[in-house]
């Protein structure tokens, strides 16, 4: 399009003499200032000339100015976006444009559709004009996660949509969370008489499940809002144990709408998104719901899911990716305590460690005292408490925050002092989880909840069954160590015909039964069953290093040992099950003459794998 300029003198007015589109006739850049009107429905642009003259050129056909500046704050990167009022042909609209978008100006047809014109050559005219009409402009932080934040001396609890501080309820701070967390809503009760009743509610949970499982979740519960843990909790049992609705309860402390039917997450979802709710719901507890295999094909890819999820949580890292301009956006690491839900248990030595598994067995679970439970989750109570919990941590955060950091250091050290053979992980799993526990008791002291001798009752049965829970927890541990289990499943293969071990002539050794032997049809003489995986001498015992490894793989069928034979001998060196390995070769296989030849073997001893054989496969 072509425009006629309309030259004007230093007493004419532009908005009078406007621009109109002519064949064959190109403005000038001969300007030295640019004045932008906006009249009519149209913006325009008045340029003063060195000659004193005025010319007036529109330079779109709509009118557009900033009303808000918004920053989206995550807490680790803050974002940018320009809230604009615009209207074109008589029709008005309002959006948000991102800031690094704004000046190329794609979001007009975007957002205004094929009415709007920019004039040629005049798109970064348009720009300015838009800025410079654009008059006060209002400026606002929103906040797109849940939790701590502090401003000025003040720290404030944010929820969906509001956030609560050691003066109650503040709404003036803005809160745009993902849909997933819009029902986190901890509002504290008015008076202290209804405080106390909230938090009598939520002790009554310790009566719906023995302690072994009510005790573990309960302080995850109060654990959560204290700041970022490096483990999850994983609630296990067969359909029909009430894990779901245990786990729901412990949700709805965080909310009084997430109930079974609507908690914020399941492994039904895309790794993505878990990540970036995880990441979003901070300080607070994420029910992610059904971690089920089903056996079939897709089961590979929800163990690699819930490998990321807990891994991510594990080591406090998220995914990076690559933003535009070859740069790398921030990753977005969970920073919420997660309690996920399952028949199964997800496989893995190292992403069982960074597990707390709470097991739920039929008829655990009293039915009545969990109906009582969930109406008072329904009627807000348990929210209530929370939002209690929140108002009294925030007149006095960083002293909670020492106190935890403390404490932590103290319980872990003396589960260290104990001798409790647990996982490495574990002892600051169950120091975390008390010391949250031990914070809201405190709280409920002072508020008059409870008296000083049950608090410390609720204390010694809280760390009595964190300490049996991580005994119990070794179980698990051993089941999914890859060593460990190696050597179960070569005893598997023994027991089945699939293998058998001979002496070092080849012969049967003694007790040949329990070596793969069986007898033959006379009952004479002894016969091997399968694949020679070693030999016996005394209580020698020596494994052909690949042969045992493929025959173990094969036993495990659909569940493989998830490491190469190399790393498996570096494992079964770390457990101590190698009897002796070959120092001057530094190498973890030793030289043997077996059946007349110098075979490389790993050596046991028998009594060790025939001890150890026990484990699950």
């Amino acid at each position: 399009m072509k425009f006629r300029i309309i030259w004007l003198g230093p007493d004419d007015e532009p908005d009078r003499h406007l621009a109109v589109p002519e064949a064959g006739v190109s403005p000038q850049s001969s300007s030295q200032a640019d004045v932008y009107i906006a009249q009519e429905g149209t913006m325009i642009r008045r340029q003063q000339l060195r000659s004193g003259q005025t010319r007036v050129i529109p330079i779109c056909n709509f009118v557009a100015r900033i009303v808000r500046d918004i920053i989206w704050d995550d807490e680790l990167e803050a974002r940018r976006e320009f809230g604009v009022e615009a209207e074109v042909a008589g029709q008005k609209q309002r959006f948000v444009v991102p800031a690094a978008d704004f000046n190329r100006m794609r979001w007009v047809p975007r957002q205004l559709g094929p009415r709007a014109i920019i004039c040629p050559g005049q798109l970064q005219h348009v720009c300015a004009a838009i800025q410079s009409l654009s008059g006060t402009i209002r400026s606002e932080r929103v906040f797109t996660h849940l939790g701590w934040r502090k401003q000025s001396s003040d720290w404030m609890f944010l929820q969906a949509e509001r956030a609560v501080g050691a003066q109650g309820t503040c709404d003036d701070w803005q809160v745009h969370v993902p849909a997933a967390l819009r029902h986190y809503q901890m509002p504290p009760c008015v008076d202290r008489a209804a405080t106390i009743a909230a938090i009598r509610s939520s002790l009554d949970f310790l009566s719906v499940a023995p302690d072994r499982i009510s005790f573990p979740l309960l302080a995850a519960v109060y654990r959560a809002p204290l700041g970022p843990v490096d483990f999850s909790l994983f609630l296990t049992g067969r359909t029909g144990t009430f894990k779901t609705a245990l786990a729901a309860v412990c949700q709805q402390h965080f909310g009084a709408a997430m109930d079974a039917s609507r908690l914020p997450a399941s492994f039904a979802s895309t790794a993505n998104a878990l990540e970036e709710i995880c990441f979003c719901a901070k300080d607070v507890l994420v029910v992610v719901d059904d971690f089920a295999p089903t056996g079939g094909t897709g089961d590979k890819e929800l163990h690699g899911l819930a490998e990321r999820l807990f891994r991510s949580v594990g080591n406090h890292q998220g995914r990076s990716r690559m933003a535009g301009q070859r740069k790398v956006s921030a990753s977005h690491p969970p920073r919420s305590l997660l309690l996920a839900t399952g028949e199964e248990v997800p496989r893995g030595h190292s992403l069982r460690a960074r597990l707390l598994i709470v097991e739920v067995t039929p008829g655990e679970v009293d039915r009545g005292r969990l109906g009582h439970c969930q109406r008072a989750a329904l009627n807000g109570q348990l929210a209530a408490a929370m939002g209690g919990y929140l108002t009294w941590i925030g007149g006095r955060y960083e002293e909670v925050q020492r106190i935890v950091v403390n404490r932590v250091h103290e319980l872990r050290s003396r589960v260290l002092e104990e001798g409790t053979p647990v996982h490495a992980r574990l002892p600051t799993t169950i120091a975390e989880l008390q010391s949250g526990w031990e914070i809201w008791l405190q709280f409920a002291l002072d508020l008059g909840a409870t008296t000083s001798a049950e608090k410390a009752q609720l204390e010694s049965r809280s760390w009595r069954e964190l300490n049996q829970l991580a005994v119990v927890q070794g179980l698990h541990q051993q089941a999914s160590d890859p060593a460990l289990r190696f050597v179960s499943l070569l005893q598997v293969a023994l027991a089945t015909g699939h293998a058998h071990i001979a002496d070092r002539s080849g012969r049967a050794p003694d007790a040949p039964e329990q070596w793969g032997w069986r007898r033959d049809q006379d009952a004479r003489r002894w016969v091997p069953r399968g694949t020679r995986i070693g030999w016996l001498k005394g209580n020698d015992l020596f494994l052909e290093p690949m042969v045992s490894y493929e025959v173990a793989q094969q036993i495990a069928g659909v569940r493989p040992i998830p490491i190469s034979a190399q790393t498996l001998r570096q494992r079964l060196r770390e457990h101590d099950l190698l009897a002796s390995v070959d120092v001057g070769r530094e190498m973890l296989l030793v030289r043997r003459t077996l059946e007349g030849t110098s075979k490389q073997v790993l050596h046991f001893k028998a009594k060790d794998l025939l001890k150890l054989a026990a484990a699950p496969v």
